[in-house]
């Protein structure tokens, strides 16, 4: 995988876990106000642009639908689709093959967490906004917890 190093060739982008996105649409999470912070951060420009990928765009549709309401997943979906500052990437199928590898090495992470650690490797992207620590165990991803912006 990547060098830390190339994140200062980059864009400045930064990947949100499902986690992240629907906690701050839950009112009942004990994670609702750091990702609502986050997410706002982001709606407003404040922070770099969230690059969201489909599958985490399906994770978070579906959980946001089950867990809350069809009508939260609904704003949900406008927020992604419609917001300035985020941006719905389709991973092409390399992703999905080296996600492949990705899942079968580390058993702490989902496919669907393998799939946002390959597209961030592919995209050159080392920052990933997760309450989820299983990210801890990838070298080459950065994990923020809060609404912080290394590139400042």
């Amino acid at each position: 995988m990547r060098s830390k190093a190339s994140s200062e060739a980059s864009d400045a982008r930064r990947a949100p876990d499902t986690n992240v996105l629907f906690a701050s649409a839950s009112a009942r999470d004990e994670y609702h106000e750091r990702s609502r912070e986050i997410i706002r951060e982001i709606d407003h420009g404040a922070l770099p642009t969230a690059v969201v990928t489909n599958y985490v765009v399906a994770e978070t549709l579906n959980i946001t639908g089950e867990k809350l309401t069809p009508q939260a997943a609904n704003g949900m979906l406008d927020r992604l689709v419609e917001g300035t500052h985020f941006k719905v990437e389709h991973t092409p199928k390399a992703d999905f093959n080296a996600a492949q590898a990705i899942f079968r090495r580390y058993d702490e992470l989902s496919f669907v967490d393998a799939t946002i650690a390959a597209y961030m490797d592919r995209e050159d992207i080392d920052y990933l906004y997760s309450l989820d620590d299983d990210f801890d165990a990838l070298d080459d991803v950065s994990r923020l917890d809060t609404a912080e912006n290394p590139y400042r």
